[in-house]
């Protein structure tokens, strides 16, 4: 069985917390975003030096 099978079964797996109740899909997905926006804080912008300015060149 193939891991996108298991994440994407029909049947649908829950986690449950309470009376909060999520599918596994869900926050596999949710992680993913989380994971990518920390990326984009931490990770230097493209293109951009530090510590030089723009007259310096």
């Amino acid at each position: 069985m193939s891991r996108a099978f298991v994440l994407a079964d029909p049947a649908g797996r829950y986690i449950s917390a309470g009376v909060i109740q999520i599918s596994v899909t869900n926050a596999a997905i949710i992680g993913l975003m989380v994971v990518v926006f920390v990326l984009a804080l931490v990770l230097p912008f493209p293109g951009r030096h530090r510590g030089r300015s723009d007259r310096d060149s």
